[in-house]
Order: C-alpha cells, then structure tokens, then sequence
C-alpha cells in the first residue's frame, strides 16, 4: 500500500503543472465544448443553405406503384395505361341488349394488378424570388453563427482571465498567510523568551498565542481557496495537471476618449453585428410574404411503365411533360403576413438603436469603474507601504517594552489587512481593465487585440 502511494505521490510531481495565462486561454479556447458545439451549429446552418441551393435543382425520383384492386374505374384505367382495353372491356358483348342494359365488363370486372414505374423530376422554375431570399436569409444565418462563436470565445476568454487572476490571487494571499504565520510565530517565541526573562507576563504570551491559532486557521482557508481557483481553472482548461499559476494578467491597449472609444465599440461589438443581421434577415423576410403575389411556376416531367406484371415492354411505355402556373387571385392573410413582417422590421431596428444606448451606457461605466480602481489601486500600494513601516516600528517598540503586546498585534493584523485588500485592489483592477476590454469588443490574446 505504501509503495502504490509513493508512487502516486512522485507521479503527481513529475506531471504537476505551472501554467500561465496564455497556455491556460489556450487550453481552454481548444477544450471548450461549448465552443465545439457553436461549431457544430455553423456548419448546421452551412447544410441549411446548401438545402436551399439543391431545391433550384429540383428532385429527380425512382417511383414503383403496386396495387390490387376490383374498382371498376381503377381495372378500366389499368388496362387503358398498359394499352389492354378491348371493346369487350366497354361492354360491347352485349350491344344486341336493351339501350339501358348495364354492361357486365364494364361494371364488374375481374381483379387487376396494377404495376406502375416512372422516373419523375419536378423543379420549381419560379417561386416569386422565395427561394432566393431563403437563401440569403440562411446566408446571414451562416454568419451570425460564426459571429456568435466569436461573442462565445471573448466571453469565455474574459472567464478565464477572471478564473486564472483569481487564482493568482488565491496563490498571493497563501503567500500572505504563510508569511503572517512566520512573523506571529517569532512574535509568539520572542514573547516566549521575554516571559521566562520575566520581562512580559504570561498575557502576552498567550494573546500571542490566539493570534498564532487565528492565523493558522486562515492559512488552511487560504490553501482551500487556492485549491478551490485550481479546480476551476482545471474545468476551463480540462487539464487536470494544473498544479500552480504565475502573475496577474493585465490586458493592456491605448486609451483616446469615449466618443472614439465609443466609435470602435460600435465596430466591433458582436452584438451590433447579430442585431445588423436580424434588420437584413427581417426585410428579406419582407420579401418572402410579398412572394405570394407573383405567380408560381413549376414543371412536372415522367416517363414510365405501365402494365399487370414486371416489363420493360417499350409498347407499355409512357411520358408526361407538364408546366403549371398558378397565381393567387385573393387571399386575405397575405397582406397581414406583409405588413406583420414589416413590424417585425421595424422592432429589430429599435432594438438596434437601443444596443447602441445600451453600449454607450456600458463604456461609461466600465472607464468609471476602471478609474476608480486605478485610484484605489494607487492607495492601496501606498497603504501597504506605510503600514509596514508602522508594524517593523512597533515590533522595536514592542522589543524596547514600550507598547503592549495587543498593540503589536494589532499591527500586525493592520499589516495582513493592508496587504490583502492590495492583492484584492491588483485583481479588481485586472478585472477592470479585461471588462473594459469586452466592452469595446476585443478578443483577449495575451494582451494584444486579435
């Protein structure tokens, strides 16, 4: 049991992964299956338009028609088709009967196999331009599936920044713990030697000592918190060997002001792309209720064999070319169908005027929500940096016995907060500046716009 364990253990070290954001964005870009399935749905929505193309070729058929039958008019038929019929089949054997005598071979013949197999091609000709929009229409569906996978990936890119940062985050703030717990442990020891010095009491010795629990406590959080970020990360990136993570990712572009930001967002935004497309599907939408007032033109062509048995007999033989025509004199509902479709219009460019609003509004709250965390960034640092300089003051007026040891501590506990609210202020900033990205529409590619 022992040695299967050890070598688990040196199997987890020898494949145990660092990984960075790149290789993580990678991974999980190349692993995702939601991504795989918009993939899917392109080349569903390609098959869709390559449908629409093979109708204009119209559907050429193999057809075999079996049937048994006593019907008078179907037998009558059947041998007129195979070129059978005699004039005892009109009941001529009994023309020397009264005028009003029922013809026994012509009402009640015997049974009849029919057998009939024709070749047919039907192809529409005109479908007042129906089918041409159709395809346009599955066109513009081919490209919003490619444009909703695009939305998809910087979607799932800005998830994996915000799960890698956060776990660089997790990572900082063990660190934190473990150096908390080094320097409450030499507090705890130095109190310790001043006690059996008799220079402090056992107070401070034991207020150390609480204070060295706490810590500990929060270190076994800390360490489930970054184990916690891993596994996520592991999920996106479906590497289950990812054992550690390196720096914060920051995402980096040159900032012009809003109405130029504004302007590009507009470009790139994949929403405003999806919301172009559906005014174009909608009004070619227009188009296909307004098909029905064109005529429709159609062909029919067969050629076949007719007869009571299997043949290839060319005397059984026969050919139909047909074209039809129809136009709709009067319907009622095809004006409501126009004029429903015209609405439908009319809604997709409000909704596009709204996105346009909507992303304004999203722009300005992304550079106010990226300015204030640059500014509490900022004092963050500074905070960090002074209570510091107060802790190592306090730890030599502790030394001298000129503060209590709850007056150490509490800086102790000042300096902890200070640093974890500075490793919290870097990881909302990063989220800040990925958000804003977003907003304007960027994939994430190591920080340079893709």
């Amino acid at each position: 049991m022992k040695k299967i364990y050890l070598s688990l253990l040196i199997s987890h070290f020898c494949f145990a992964q660092t990984i960075n954001f790149s290789e993580a964005l990678k991974q999980s870009l190349g692993n995702s299956k939601d991504l795989k399935k918009q993939e899917l749905n392109i080349q569903i929505s390609k098959e869709d338009t390559n449908s629409i193309t093979a109708s204009n070729y119209g559907v050429l058929s193999l057809n075999s028609n079996i049937s048994r039958t006593n019907h008078a008019g179907y037998v009558f038929m059947g041998k007129l088709s195979s070129r059978e019929a005699t004039f005892k089949d009109f009941g001529f054997s009994q023309m020397n009967e009264e005028i009003n005598t029922t013809p026994k071979d012509l009402n009640y013949p015997g049974d009849r196999t029919a057998i009939n197999n024709f070749v047919s091609y039907d192809l529409p000709l005109f479908t007042g331009f129906k089918l041409e929009n159709y395809k346009d229409i599955s066109k513009l569906q081919e490209k919003a599936n490619e444009i909703l996978y695009n939305l998809d990936k910087k979607n799932l890119e800005f998830e994996v920044l915000k799960a890698y940062n956060g776990a660089v985050l997790s990572k900082d703030y063990l660190k934190t713990m473990k150096n908390a717990q080094k320097n409450i442990e030499f507090i705890h020891n130095s109190a310790l030697e001043f006690h059996k010095n008799g220079l402090v009491t056992k107070i401070d010795v034991n207020e150390a000592k609480v204070y060295m629990l706490n810590v500990n406590s929060k270190l076994v959080e800390a360490e489930n918190n970054f184990n916690l970020s891993l596994a996520y990360l592991k999920f996106l990136t479906s590497n289950e060997l990812i054992s550690d993570v390196e720096g914060i990712q920051n995402i980096y572009f040159d900032f012009e002001n809003e109405e130029e930001l504004y302007k590009k967002a507009l470009e790139k935004r994949d929403e405003v792309s999806l919301q172009k497309i559906s005014i174009d599907a909608n009004n070619k939408n227009i188009d296909i209720q307004k098909s029905s007032y064109y005529p429709q033109v159609f062909t029919h062509l067969e050629y076949g064999v007719n007869d009571n048995k299997f043949t290839s007999d060319q005397d059984k033989d026969y050919y139909m070319a047909l074209l039809g025509i129809s136009l709709i004199i009067f319907d009622g509902s095809r004006n409501a169908l126009v004029e429903k479709a015209k609405l439908e219009e009319l809604k997709s460019k409000l909704d596009y005027e709204k996105l346009k609003d909507g992303i304004k509004l999203e722009l300005e709250k992304a550079m106010l929500n990226y300015k204030a965390k640059q500014a509490i960034l900022k004092e963050k640092i500074e905070a960090k940096e002074l209570a510091n300089e107060v802790l190592n003051q306090a730890k030599l007026q502790y030394k001298n016995r000129l503060i209590s040891m709850t007056t150490l501590l509490n800086q102790e506990t000042n300096y902890e907060k200070s640093q974890t609210m500075l490793l919290e202020a870097i990881y909302e900033n990063s989220l800040a500046l990925a958000n804003l990205n977003l907003v304007l529409g960027k994939n994430i590619k190591t920080g340079e716009e893709k």
